[in-house]
This record gives structure tokens, C-alpha cells and sequence, in this order.
């Protein structure tokens, strides 16, 4: 029952949790419960050179749902749900939508794009739904910068939280940190101009 109505007040942060767990099913049946690069990579990780010389941009968007392990799931999951409702209630479905999709493809661009200037991130595998989580978090920031007022608490508080993230992110060489600081980015830029743009300043 709990589930029926958590699926029925936020649809969008539920279908993509779902998403996500059907993913991680089907690699795990086909693969294991806990991937290898190689086997991430056929499950639709994200790899810059694969993108270029193999033209398989599918991997920009795919590389969100590839999860390497059920722990690397449940956390993703766990904080996708935590962050997605918050931002579900304040945002119209097609703005979240759009900032979802942005933030998904901002993960894995803006890293392809650096492969692109300076060969960054050549050998590099990586997947997770991390990094939309990330774009929430700009969310948050987007909506601090335009009403301070209203979001300061809200930003405080997870502000500390952003910190030690990215400082993880930073130390732990196998965590992204070049995914989760587009996936960031992503989100605030968009959040920022749907917001600016549209119905909170109407």
C-alpha cells in the first residue's frame, strides 16, 4: 500500500527508481550481481573512446541506469529517492522531466566533451544514476540562488553533504568525479533557466 502511494504522489522519481532496478536485473541475470568493467561495458557503461570511434552515443544516457553492484544500487536508489520527491513536489512534471533528461545526459556529455579537448578520462568505465542525483542537488542551488529567502535552510543543510560527496568523489578513484560535478552543473543550469523563465515568476 505504502508503495502504491509513494508510485502515486511521485511517478516520475518511483518510474525512474524502477528504471534503475529492472537495469540492474537484467545485467545481473546476464552478467553478475557485481560487474566487472568489461561486463559494464556491455551492459551500456559510459567510455569516451567507445562513444567517438564506435559512435555508440547510446552509452550517454544508458551509462545512468548501469549500477556496478547492489550496493552501488541501493545508496543510488536510497538518495534518488530521497532527493527526487523533494524536487517533485516543487516542480511541475515537465519541468522535472526536462531537468531529469539534462542532468542524466550532463553525467556523461560534458566528460565526453573533455575526452574531446585533452583525451580526459580515455580508460575510464563508469555508470550510476549518481549523477542525476548530483543535478537534483544543483536543483536546490538554482532555486537558493533565485529565492534565498525560502531555500537558505534547504541549501545549508545540504551543502555539508555536497562537500563530502564530492570530497569522496575526489579520494575514491573508482567514483566519478567528473560525472557527478556535470551531472551538478546539469541540473542547476537547467533548473535555473526553467525556473527564471517560467512558472515561479509568473
Amino acid at each position: 500500500m505504502q508503495l502504491k502511494q509513494s508510485f502515486q504522489k511521485y511517478p516520475v522519481t518511483c518510474s525512474l527508481i524502477a528504471l534503475c532496478v529492472i537495469y540492474y536485473i537484467g545485467t545481473s541475470l546476464l552478467f553478475s550481481f557485481d560487474m566487472s568493467a568489461a561486463q559494464g561495458m556491455a551492459a551500456g557503461a559510459f567510455n569516451p573512446a567507445y562513444v567517438r570511434y564506435g559512435h555508440q552515443y547510446y552509452r550517454l544516457l544508458t551509462a545512468n541506469f548501469v549500477h556496478f553492484g547492489i550496493m552501488h544500487l541501493a545508496v543510488n536508489c536510497y538518495s534518488l529517492y530521497n532527493m527526487g520527491t523533494f524536487i517533485e513536489r516543487l516542480l511541475p512534471r515537465k519541468d522535472y522531466l526536462i531537468i531529469l533528461l539534462v542532468s542524466a545526459l550532463a553525467t556523461t556529455g560534458l566528460p565526453y566533451l573533455l575526452y574531446l579537448m585533452n583525451g580526459y578520462g580515455v580508460s575510464s568505465v563508469s555508470g550510476g544514476i549518481s549523477g542525476v542525483i548530483f543535478g537534483l542537488i544543483g536543483v536546490v542551488g538554482a532555486l537558493y540562488k533565485l529565492y534565498p529567502h525560502i531555500f537558505r535552510d534547504v541549501a545549508k543543510a545540504l551543502a555539508i553533504n555536497v562537500a563530502m560527496m564530492l570530497a569522496i568523489s575526489f579520494l575514491v578513484p573508482s567514483i566519478s568525479l567528473s560525472g557527478h560535478v556535470s551531472g551538478l552543473i546539469g541540473g542547476f543550469l537547467s533548473a535555473y533557466v526553467i525556473i527564471r523563465f517560467t512558472h515561479f515568476q509568473n
